[in-house]
């Protein structure tokens, strides 16, 4: 059938959208937003009343049924004809008057027709990639961040006009979406017009309430990857968290959560409960000797005395999961360990590991985390959701996105980290052969004759093919891998562009400027079709978490072995834990519940590859 009869065809089926101002528009056009000039992305949402989806129904059904009768065709067939029509529409009613919108969203992200459903375009920011931006993408409430001012953090709405890893299988889990509407009214509920300073003092909570305290360490990756840890521990044993405002986190990040703040109240006295509350290791210990005691020897809790033990829970612990602390805290990882838990009213959390690989040891969180999030994926969804920057600080991403970035057909992001704040030559050695072994990038043709025809065809102004964004506190990194493309023809002759948003030489982390580009790089990186990363390094892997992206890592880093892959794909989108815990004992439960190979424990968590610690392997 052609495409001018398809569309006859399909016209009465078509839904039509109408904007502000009452034009309308097809399902086969783009809905602009209410005005393309302002760079804001207020989403303009299509709301229609019930009746008139209801009449525009039953115009479509008069307008199939005339056109079949208008045709000649013999009666059996007419019976067939109409009969198939008859299953399409009810389906259409269906959608369009009984079924949540995002549902019809989820259908054309599956590229089938769509009968209404709010969206956005995005090239009214000014890009020219050309992308619809539909509800169902979205971690946040419209209705509820409308009321607030949609423009008050562009980044959680904008961020999908981005993003490479978008597709139907990428969208926010139903059932998580659902806990975070949940979560944000709780939030509030356990926050706003509460004396929590002096509830926190006195150990009290409100009916319902218990609460999680959060507190950076490190530098800017490990303190994304904790934040985003805490928020995931918090939703898993329905706690409310509330950020230590000596974190200054909350320069950088949106609050998140639309009717009420995530700061600690200004007189909170943060640094002198979290010093003085009791440590998980010494409660664990002293709880297995209080069991022991009572119990002739044995050091499990008889299911029927549990409720008495968590009653006399603590009503402040501080756990401290890190790498350098003798004791770390692991037995946090133990099923017991956080039943008891579940008792204390104020938790304290500090840790700059990435610890949600192991909260799948404790069989109750695996089964929700298996449920909120059936792909493994739980990094990407909850840190693009929780981690949006503000305004201020998307205005420079999107900036630099549109001037180096956009449209580019391949986009490449590469993570050098510098441990020491030097440059290393085998290290730029090492990008280059990754680039090229991975088909990143393609080889360079390096013989004298071709270096003067390189040049001369760098001055020809020409489209960008491939660009490559180069994180790194050295610029030499990026400067030697530019002037590689830059002055020698490559196999394909292809328009290779390097750029680079920041060389800050050494890191500074708590210095405003330095993490706000620290953040700035996070976020660019995530946008990228492929991403090569170091090992060890928490602010590439909390990029390609962010991205959803398993990334490639360098192999042997720094040292320059030409015998071996210089980078290999690793096996775990995002983070590693890094020090986990391992042939540790679980005191308080039998002994099948201790941690001996981690690597055995459960299938979802393996030994990183290429990356030292334990990751999860993406569904």
């Amino acid at each position: 059938m052609s495409e001018g009869k398809w569309r006859r065809w399909t016209y009465p089926f078509r839904a039509v959208l109408p904007d502000a101002r009452g034009n309308e528009y097809s399902n086969a056009e783009e809905a602009p937003l209410q005005d393309p000039a302002d760079s804001s992305s207020e989403i303009q949402l299509s709301t229609e009343n019930e009746q008139v989806k209801y009449n525009r129904i039953i115009n479509n059904v008069q307008l199939v049924v005339k056109y079949i009768r208008e045709k000649r065709w013999r009666a059996s067939l007419q019976l067939v004809i109409t009969t198939m029509v008859a299953l399409v529409l009810c389906v259409i009613v269906y959608q369009t008057v009984l079924s949540d919108p995002n549902d019809d969203i989820r259908e054309v992200l599956l590229n089938i027709p769509i009968v209404d459903g709010p969206r956005f375009n995005c090239s009214a920011l000014g890009l020219k990639e050309q992308k619809v931006v539909f509800e169902a993408q979205h971690y946040h409430s419209l209705l509820a961040n409308r009321s607030a001012g949609m423009s008050s953090c562009q980044s959680q709405f904008q961020q999908h006009c981005f993003r490479k890893n978008a597709g139907p299988e990428t969208l926010p889990p139903p059932k998580f979406l659902a806990l975070l509407r949940d979560y944000e009214l709780r939030h509030a509920r356990c926050t706003n017009d509460l004396k929590l300073t002096e509830m926190a003092l006195a150990g009290d909570v409100q009916d319902g309430c218990k609460y999680l305290v959060w507190k950076e360490m490190d530098g800017m990756g490990n303190q994304l990857l904790s934040l985003v840890c805490a928020f995931l521990y918090s939703l898993l044993t329905n706690r409310t968290m509330l950020i230590s405002r000596e974190s200054k986190i909350e320069r950088y990040l949106c609050n998140p959560f639309p009717y009420s703040s995530w700061l600690l109240p200004d007189d909170f006295p943060e640094q002198k409960l979290r010093s003085s509350a009791l440590r998980v290791h010494t409660y664990l210990r002293s709880t297995l000797d209080i069991v022991k005691s009572k119990f002739a020897g044995n050091n499990t809790i008889p299911p029927s005395n549990m409720s008495s033990f968590i009653a006399d829970a603590p009503k402040w612990l501080h756990a401290l999961i890190v790498c350098c602390d003798e004791r770390r805290d692991h037995q946090f990882f133990c099923p017991t360990s956080q039943k008891l838990f579940s008792g204390t009213n104020w938790f304290f959390y500090l840790s700059h590991e990435y610890t949600l690989p192991g909260l799948y040891f404790i069989p109750d969180f695996r089964d929700k985390l298996n449920d909120w999030f059936p792909h493994r994926d739980g990094f990407m969804h909850t840190s693009r959701y929780l981690l949006n920057p503000h305004n201020y600080l998307w205005k420079q991403i999107s900036d630099f996105y549109q001037q180096h970035l956009d449209a580019v057909p391949r986009q490449i992001g590469i993570q050098v980290r510098s441990w020491r704040g030097d440059y290393k030559p085998s290290i730029s050695r090492q990008v280059s052969r990754c680039a090229v072994e991975q088909k990143l990038l393609p080889k360079t043709l390096a013989e004298a004759g071709n270096s003067m025809q390189g040049n001369m065809q760098n001055e020809r102004p020409r489209h960008v093919e491939v660009s490559v964004l180069v994180a790194s506190l050295r610029g030499e990194y990026r400067d030697e891998l530019a002037r590689e493309y830059a002055t020698h023809t490559n196999v394909g002759d292809l328009s290779v562009d390097v750029v680079a948003a920041s060389t800050e030489l050494w890191q500074r982390t708590g210095d405003a400027q330095h993490d706000e580009k620290a953040i700035i790089d996070i976020w660019l990186l995530s946008f990228m079709h492929d991403l090569v990363t170091t090992p060890f390094s928490t602010f590439g892997s909390t990029a390609s978490g962010m991205a959803g992206i398993v990334p490639l890592l360098f192999n042997h880093y720094g040292e320059d072995k030409v015998n071996e892959p210089a980078c290999a794909r690793t096996n775990a989108g995002g983070p590693c834990f890094i020090v986990y815990p391992r042939d540790q004992p679980c005191d308080l439960d039998p002994p099948s519940c201790s941690i001996g190979d981690p690597d055995k424990k459960v299938p979802e968590v393996r030994f990183c590859a290429f990356n030292p610690g334990l990751g999860i392997v993406t569904a």
